[in-house]
This record gives C-alpha cells, structure tokens and sequence, in this order.
C-alpha cells in the first residue's frame, strides 16, 4: 500500500478533457496528443486527477473519496492506492 503521507501532482505533459459523459486522460509527446494511449476515466479516477495538485496526501483525497462518494475509508484508500500506481505506472503523476 502506498505511504498515505505522499503527495503526487499531475505530470504537465497530461491533458484531461471531459466531453459529453466521458472523462479523458491523453499524454502529450513533442505537442501532440498520443492517440494509442488514451485513457477513460471513471467518476472517481476523474476526481482523483483533479485532487492530484501537489497539495493534498493520499490520505487528505481518500478522505475526500469517502465522503464523496459515500464509502468506506477502507476502501477509499485501497481504491485510491490500485489508482495512484496505476497512474504512477503510465507516468502521469509525480511525487
């Protein structure tokens, strides 16, 4: 599990977009967008991303996760954490 004490940004080369009903995460190589690596954001991974300003700990968003969409702390931050490596993985937050 990831240290709850952390704080991650959005990685600049990253651009979010909603359109319509879907949530969109694209990376950006060189000013363009890389349409092979396109990723759909569900409610939550979208509120996540927009929480991930450098300012607020794991454990400030997975409070925020809970109360927001009414779940468990527990699962909040097990939601979060599976999210925050998978981000983590693609490159599009940093610590």
């Amino acid at each position: 599990m990831e240290d709850l004490k952390k704080k991650y940004k959005r990685n600049k080369h990253f651009v979010f977009r909603r359109i319509g009903d879907e949530t969109i995460l694209v990376p950006i190589k060189s000013n363009v967008g890389d349409m092979g690596s396109i990723y759909n954001l569900n409610q939550v991974a979208a509120f996540v991303w927009e929480q991930a300003s450098g300012e607020n700990t794991l454990l400030d968003i997975s409070k925020m996760i809970a109360e927001e969409f009414k779940v468990s702390p527990e699962q909040a931050q097990a939601d979060l954490c599976d999210f925050v490596n998978q981000l983590k993985e693609v490159h599009a937050i940093v610590e």
